[in-house]
């Protein structure tokens, strides 16, 4: 693949002071460049031990490598006479920014939206600031101004421009419901090498008619190339999943119409063979399934009818019920956890319900009134949080819900959100599908200020009636799966959206 060098005088800085969040808009740095990068990823100590084979020497067997130092650079620009420096007040304040450096070509370099890369430098904290000469003695010393600040950043990473491409076209023949994103990266020590992002997991609706099969568990282990099915045949044809997540060891599934969980083992589920599935309802009180679910990794909430909540950190033990509908009553349609203690779930009729502690869950007052059901729940900390909403709203808070903002982005205020979920702190997913319908992707790149309509890229998102996940890489900003229903209304859709 070929790429073009980048070039000094094509790249713009931008800073979102107080870090990327959505009522933090970015700035614009006119007359201010970034210079170097670096970050250190941990200096190699060598362990030797005596060579076998030589008296005198030694040999390597093993090493040790260092921690992974923060990300600096410097930010260098045109001391104004008239103004007040942004940088001096950035660095007089104390609290954390976000840095963005842009590159582009032919569009507006004000643009925020609009670039062929972004490298993005978060929670980046000024450790020294500093000006050239600000006077003269003799008409010799007259000169422009420069000042300088030392930037060091928590993390850096770059985005681009997306491209889409459908994938198991061949496979997939009923609407996706769900997918995951189940990895870590890996060198291959002690697994299969992979970037973080090689193993996905999704769910379809069961065939249904007289000749009806089972849902499938439609999954990729290399990043989206080859793709594979088999069915969940711990359910009937006539009960459809809702909802997948990984926990621990296991993947599970749960279900409204079995009123059950259903596991396997990650492991087992390989290129070659057909997993054996187990059916768990220990726990699941009846008329009050699950519909939506969210882990932690060790620890899962699931929420469903009525508001009953559940919680469960072994699958094959069943759930506990957390709530049994006191928080409220209305249907849960979808659940966040921050951690093993903080989670959020939504629902029916504005219903917002959090828990701190685990096990006692609160309502929050809704932004909306009854009538407008929540259909997505993002929790980015316990203060800000981003809902969706059936009628195209989105809503954000950043004070754990006291109160709420709306945000507006292309096409807002009508039909439905189905997704949101950010990859980073500043890079965020949302799908939306229009009345029309027709599914739609849109992407922030500065904490939910702004979204954009993807692709940027080249070419078209396949076009769907509807996605009803969007899940991106945490390892990669720049890799997103998404899952719904195509445009005949018939046939599912899985999508990978790349650099």
């Amino acid at each position: 693949m070929t790429s073009n060098p980048a070039q000094t005088g094509y790249s713009r800085v931008f800073m979102i002071a107080g870090r990327a969040r959505p009522d933090h808009i970015p700035s614009y740095q006119a007359m201010t460049k970034a210079g170097a990068v670096s970050q250190a990823f941990g200096d190699v100590t060598k362990i030797e031990a005596p060579d076998p084979d030589n008296y005198g020497a030694f040999i390597e067997v093993g090493r040790i490598k260092g921690a992974t130092e923060r990300a600096t650079v410097q930010l260098m620009g045109r001391y104004a006479s008239d103004t007040a420096s942004e940088l001096l007040e950035l660095a007089r304040n104390g609290c954390a920014a976000d840095v963005q450096v842009h590159f582009g070509a032919c569009s507006d370099p004000r643009s925020f939206d609009t670039f062929t890369k972004a490298l993005i430098l978060e929670d980046a904290l000024i450790t020294n600031y500093g000006t050239e000469d600000l006077g003269a003695l003799g008409s010799d010393e007259q000169a422009k101004i420069d000042e300088t600040v030392d930037i060091s950043a928590k993390d850096i990473y770059e985005v681009l421009p997306l491209t889409f491409a459908e994938r198991a076209g061949t496979i997939v023949t009923n609407e996706v419901l769900d997918g995951v994103i189940c990895d870590t990266k890996s060198c291959g020590d002690c697994e299969d090498e992979s970037s973080g992002c090689e193993k996905i997991y999704t769910i379809t609706k069961a065939a249904g008619g007289s000749a009806g099969t089972p849902p499938d568990l439609v999954y990729s282990l290399d990043g989206g190339a080859n793709w594979y099915a088999h069915d969940i045949d711990t359910l009937a044809a006539a009960e459809d999943p809702n909802a997948i997540a990984c926990l621990g060891d296991y993947l599970v599934v749960v279900s409204e119409d079995s009123g059950s969980l259903h596991y396997v083992l990650k492991s087992t589920v390989t290129a070659t063979d057909d997993p054996a599935w187990t059916e768990v309802s220990t726990g699941l009180v009846a008329l009050k399934g699950p519909l939506a679910m969210d882990s932690t990794g060790n620890y899962a909430f699931i929420v469903g009818e009525g508001g009953y909540i559940y919680g469960t950190s072994d699958p094959t033990a069943g759930v506990t019920v957390l709530d049994a509908g006191v928080a409220t009553v209305d249907d849960l349609l979808d659940v966040h956890a921050l951690s093993d203690t903080f989670a959020v779930a939504v629902g029916n009729n504005g219903a917002i319900v959090k828990t701190e502690n685990g096990s006692t869950w609160t309502l929050i007052t809704a932004p909306t009134g009854a009538g407008i059901h929540y259909n997505a729940i993002w929790v980015k900390s316990e203060r800000e949080w981003w809902i969706g909403t059936n009628t195209g709203l989105l809503y954000y808070t950043l004070d754990g819900g006291d109160n709420f903002a709306l945000r507006s982005f292309p096409g807002s205020g009508a039909g439905a959100i189905h997704d949101i979920k950010f990859a980073t702190n500043s890079v965020g997913y949302l799908s939306h599908a229009t009345a029309a319908p027709l599914g739609r992707i849109l992407r922030t790149f500065n904490g939910g200020q702004s979204w954009v309509v993807l692709p940027e890229g080249i070419g078209s998102l396949p076009v769907n009636d509807r996605f009803n996940f969007v899940a991106p890489c945490t390892y990669d900003a720049n890799f997103i799966v998404a899952g719904g229903l195509a445009d005949n209304a018939a046939d599912g859709i899985i999508v990978v959206g790349e650099d």
